[in-house]
């Protein structure tokens, strides 16, 4: 796979895959190259105005400007010629973001299906995997509703069972957490669907050792990782899962509407699609390679899945531990700032049970605070579980200082 990235990136710097803004920005960073050690010259990529900081990862990121300036190009390109001569030139751009996000996570490219976002993908499996009456399916219940309530659906619809787990609300090590699922497991359970890091209090689950807990039984595990590719240094085989889903417009600071299906090669043929569409065949066989079969959906946004590609060069070239190392420096400080301040977190201070997001309890109506901070201080945060604010790579020192200070303010 790093071979394959190497050709990737020569592919591109060459030419071969005709993506002038990509070369451009490659070629720019060979001039003056975009370091970790200096932040602001990051935070400069992006085009967002300093009166209106986005500080709400979890739910939206700007994109920096190749990413954006690629899409719009080539959206441009299709409607200048939308012929199917011209679109000829994405199945290349398709396979390229294929290989690059791949090789990001550590995986092969035929285990990845570029979808539509982190809904779709949970959707995909929650409907793909092959369940019968009184199997078992084992969730979080800080699981996104797309991994959690659509599990409900399906066991209405097909007689399953779903079992939700509750762990600690201020966990002080990772054994916390996995006891919990290690208890819930029983000789009837056939999938674990997690969430890597929640969205509702910030805790990181110790997902390797939950995933060997429950490889001992023989479960699948799905993780949903929509806040944590991009955010963390994500190695799906170090994790172990069966699959993985992601969406690009989060910490990813991709395009919109794309997303991630990762499908371990060993359960791709036994797992079905969702949709079928022109591009699976004639037949039920042949089909798309590999986990290419999740994604025969009909018409796409060429622009934005070529766009794909772009997004993880920009990722590659910070380093993506680097980038975890700063997500997690800036929500240490903002943690730390807002306790002092008197506020009680709901998010745990260790960076073993946390990452980017960063929540703490609010007195009275959240949704009023946080369009106060916005309204008066030009912090875009959210009122998911109480004052939610998650710092990312285009943040600087200077925000987090601004989002502190107002959050102090506004509590007096």
């Amino acid at each position: 796979m790093r071979t394959s990235r190497r050709r990737f990136l020569q592919d591109v710097a060459g030419g071969t895959l005709a993506l002038p803004v990509a070369a451009r920005t490659l070629a720019a960073r060979q001039a003056a190259p975009l370091t970790p050690s200096n932040w602001e010259q990051v935070r400069a990529e992006f085009t967002f105005s300093e009166d209106r900081v986005p500080m709400n990862a979890a739910n939206l990121c700007p994109s920096p400007r190749t990413v954006a300036d690629e899409v719009a190009r080539l959206t441009a390109d299709i409607d200048r010629d939308c012929s199917s001569q011209n679109r000829a030139q994405f199945r290349d751009r398709l396979e390229a973001s294929r290989e690059a996000v791949a090789d990001g996570l550590g995986v092969s490219a035929d285990e990845i299906a570029l979808v539509r976002n982190t809904s779709e993908a949970n959707n995909i499996i929650n409907n793909g995997l092959p369940l019968e009456a009184d199997d078992e399916v084992v969730v979080w219940d800080q699981n996104h509703p797309t991994n959690n309530v659509a599990w409900e659906v399906r066991a209405a619809r097909f007689g399953l069972r779903v079992k939700k787990v509750a762990t600690p609300a201020n966990p002080t090590d990772a054994g916390a957490l996995l006891q919990p699922f290690e208890k819930a497991l029983t000789a009837q359970t056939r999938v674990l669907a997690l969430t890597h890091i929640s969205n509702v209090t910030g805790i990181k689950l110790p997902v390797a050792e939950l995933v060997e807990l429950a490889h001992r039984r023989n479960v699948h595990v799905h993780l949903d990782g929509a806040q944590s590719w991009g955010a963390l240094d994500v190695d799906l085989r170090a994790l172990g899962c069966d699959s993985y889903s992601a969406s690009a417009h989060k910490w990813f600071v991709g395009p919109k509407e794309v997303g991630l299906l990762y499908v371990n090669a060993g359960h791709v043929d036994r797992i079905w699609p969702s949709e079928v569409a022109p591009g699976w065949g004639n037949a039920v066989d042949p089909r798309p390679e590999g986990a290419r079969k999740f994604e025969s959906m009909g018409q796409r946004d060429d622009a934005a899945l070529a766009a794909l590609a772009s997004t993880a060069e920009f990722h590659r070239s910070l380093d993506p531990a680097a980038i975890e190392a700063r997500i997690v420096a800036l929500s240490t400080t903002l943690k730390a700032e807002l306790r002092d301040a008197g506020y009680t977190l709901v998010t745990p201070m260790a960076a073993e049970l946390s990452a980017g997001v960063c929540i703490a309890e609010v007195d009275g109506n959240a949704g009023t605070l946080v369009g106060r901070l916005y309204q008066e201080h030009g912090i875009a945060g959210a009122a998911t579980g109480g004052l939610r604010l998650c710092p990312h790579l285009y943040n600087t020192d200077d925000h987090v200082r601004r989002a502190i200070d107002a959050a102090r303010a506004l509590r007096s």
